[in-house]
């Protein structure tokens, strides 16, 4: 029978976009915490670090709510997130925010449509080194529901994530590992794929832009870099897909660049990278296939007439 409650509810596909909705879309119902996320930056000299979150209890029915803190990481290289377990990894511990992360109480209990603010605080104590930690606040209700036949017991977890940075020996950087497309001899590439890796100690947002030219300088297609805002945690890689917008056709048979120039917020100095490349239209190569057909053709007849002669 299993009795263990889920105790990681949500692991999000897409909750590294900064700019993405992590709450419920549709109406208030439920329990609800806000922010969904915050980026919070500590000074070194400062003791503690006061962050807020407002509960909302949108239930008919008051409830108990249990309070508590957890690590988050990252899930492989899509940018989805997983709160980390009892056994971390050393570099789970490296960014982990939890140990750090200070709660006024265990428990809160609120009446229906009833709201209340929670201040929390960040301790920034000796051992926690400068750079990136990664944590939330995780909101539990006392009471899970039950499925018939008490195989299962769920236990729904709402969460409220923190980006923090502990200046003092922050170290922001970004690297373009590799760069793919769907182009071929015969095709112009409509999208291009980014693996990017973050080599510093805390979290970064990439920015820039694509664009595919001739080898005259025409702009022929431009993709925007990271229009989600999606984050990338520090020693992990991130792959971003990139469509590319059409400007102008392509011509016959010609020479393309590909340039792509990148950054990350906070900084305004670009890095480029560049890729030349052949493309040639498919029904030149029919013509010219048809050409030679029926020129082979033709210098077979002279060569028979020559015999012949």
């Amino acid at each position: 029978m299993l009795k263990r409650c889920l105790s990681v509810l949500i692991v999000c596909a897409g909750v590294m976009a900064v700019h993405s909705s992590l709450a419920v879309a549709a109406g208030p119902q439920g329990v609800t915490v806000s922010p969904a996320f915050q980026q919070v930056s500590i000074l070194a000299g400062e003791t503690q670090h006061p962050v807020s979150f407002t509960i909302t209890n949108d239930e008919p029915v008051a409830q108990t709510f249990n309070l508590s803190a957890a690590d988050f990481n990252t899930l492989g290289e899509s940018g989805g997130l997983f709160f980390v377990g009892t056994n971390p990894t050393a570099l789970q511990k490296k960014y982990g925010l939890a140990e750090w992360f200070s709660l006024p109480q265990s428990s809160i209990t609120l009446q229906p449509k009833q709201s209340q603010t929670i201040q929390a605080e960040i301790l920034n104590l000796p051992g926690m080194a400068a750079g990136g930690h990664y944590g939330a606040l995780l909101l539990s209700a006392e009471t899970g529901q039950t499925a018939q036949g008490g195989n299962v017991s769920l236990h729904p977890i709402a969460s409220s994530l923190m980006f923090v940075t502990k200046t003092g020996g922050d170290v922001h950087s970004l690297l373009l590992n590799s760069v793919s497309s769907d182009r071929s001899l015969f095709k112009l590439p409509s999208s291009v794929s980014l693996r990017f890796y973050n080599n510093g100690n805390t979290h970064v947002v990439p920015r820039g832009v694509i664009k595919l030219t001739t080898a005259g300088g025409k702009l022929i297609a431009q993709g925007i870099i990271n229009q989600d805002s999606n984050i990338i945690l520090p020693q992990t890689y991130r792959q971003l897909h990139v469509p590319l917008t059409k400007f102008a056709g392509a011509s016959a048979i010609s020479k393309y660049d590909l340039k792509v120039d990148f950054r990350f917020d906070g900084i305004s100095q670009y890095r480029e990278y560049r890729s030349s490349f052949w493309r040639i239209d498919p029904g030149l190569l029919g013509g010219l296939a048809m050409a030679a057909g029926a020129a082979l053709i033709l210098a077979y007849k002279r060569y028979r007439i020559g015999i012949k002669k």
